[in-house]
């Protein structure tokens, strides 16, 4: 059993966050289908859910930032803690009124716990310093590996349920896995920041307000393609399930197959890759996951029935199993320590920025040109990016 936990990289930290990431997504797992849907059934519109979502693109960019600074200068534990309260306290708005006024706070206290389709980035940084290097990779691929497989179980439960009892069963079930998960953490990670950043105040206020937001020097690259990705996914895969039911019809219990096909295809391909993303180079793994997005893209604008949407949910996890490990190994060799949670937090807080309007574009695109037209913008996004990754440098 310890010769297996080392394999997979489950040890100290690593063990806590198995545990904590399969009960929350007990609930999460289920919730992830329902949202959309769930917040279309109050009356909102689809415009409106555009505008929810790009809500809540804006609080993560805020959340990324603030924490990814935070965590250098104070450590991880104390914010991984207060993101998982603020994503607990979304839940309870969401549960209490599906008033608009109760979705936008429901929109901006998911976006800054950044930890929605986003990770958090004390928590990344956490576990990048909970193993040794040439494991990195490995510890990411195996709790998306636990997440994306308990999501495979509880997404067909949640389409389910949503039919048989409604979506409140849900929410439920998403708020207490949320609260249990919370208190394992608290009482049992361990903090892992050895180096703090140091607090510049002889900086003006100008100077620091600039070095918050600019990149770093000699990974500007970097910043400019998570700018255009967060562009490209936001206006066309913000609002795919809300599309799919509004113009195909298509239905929960076929949006809970779609999640559980894209979970797990995620689930059962991310140990392996991340143990060959360990072992060669980081750019072949960025390239080969661009290559999936842009099949993904292409089937989802040739496609004319459920079965080929649902096939291509395959690519679609294989985009993010191949970039996710590689890109965070990717950064954590590059950045020193006391910065490392703040670049993490930046570089995903880029994407966000771009992507705020993007959900809101999305939505008038799509009632205005149709479902593939949202979709051709993701199409020039990822060949940009391809060209970017193909000339980036080891």
């Amino acid at each position: 059993m310890k010769s297996v936990s080392k394999f997979l990289a489950i040890e100290g930290n690593m063990r806590v966050f198995a545990i904590q990431t399969l009960i929350s997504q007990l609930g999460f797992g289920m919730f992830f289908v329902i949202w959309q849907p769930y917040i279309l059934s109050r009356g909102v519109t689809i415009v409106e859910l555009g505008l929810v979502q790009s809500i809540l693109n804006l609080s993560t960019a805020g959340g990324l930032i603030a924490w990814g600074v935070i965590a250098d200068r104070y450590g991880r534990k104390p914010v991984i803690l207060v993101s998982n309260v603020c994503r607990i306290l979304s839940m309870v708005a969401l549960i209490i009124s599906g008033n608009i006024v109760f979705l936008v706070a429901f929109a901006f206290l998911m976006g800054v716990s950044s930890m929605f389709m986003v990770g958090n980035p004390a928590r990344s940084a956490m576990i990048t310093e909970s193993v040794d290097a040439g494991n990195r990779a490995t510890a990411f691929s195996t709790l998306m590996s636990i997440s994306m497989i308990t999501n495979t179980v509880m997404s067909s439960a949640g389409g389910y349920i949503a039919v048989s009892m409604g979506y409140t069963p849900i929410l439920y079930a998403s708020l207490i896995g949320d609260v249990i998960g919370t208190i394992l953490l608290s009482l049992f990670i361990r903090e892992t920041l050895t180096t703090r950043a140091d607090i510049e105040d002889s900086k003006s206020f100008t100077d620091k307000l600039k070095g918050f937001f600019m990149p770093e020097p000699g990974i500007g690259k970097l910043y400019l393609m998570f700018l255009i990705m967060g562009l490209g996914y936001g206006t066309s895969y913000s609002l795919l399930y809300g599309t799919l039911v509004d113009h195909y019809g298509v239905s929960d219990l076929q949006l809970g197959l779609m999640s559980t096909v894209f979970n797990l295809t995620w689930g059962l391909a991310s140990i392996p890759i991340g143990k060959l993303s360990d072992r060669v180079n980081r750019r072949p793994m960025l390239l080969a996951s661009l290559s999936m997005s842009l099949v993904t893209v292409v089937g989802f604008i040739l496609a004319k029935n459920f079965e080929a949407f649902l096939l291509l949910q395959i690519t679609n996890a294989m985009d993010v199993v191949f970039w996710i490990p590689a890109w965070m190994s990717l950064i954590a060799e590059k950045v020193p320590q006391s910065r490392r949670s703040t670049v993490m937090g930046k570089i995903d807080a880029y994407a966000k920025i771009s992507g705020i309007p993007a959900p809101w574009i999305g939505g008038i695109i799509y009632e205005t040109y149709g479902f593939k037209a949202p979709l051709y913008v993701q199409l020039v996004c990822v060949i940009v990016v391809f060209s970017m990754v193909f000339s980036l440098k080891e």
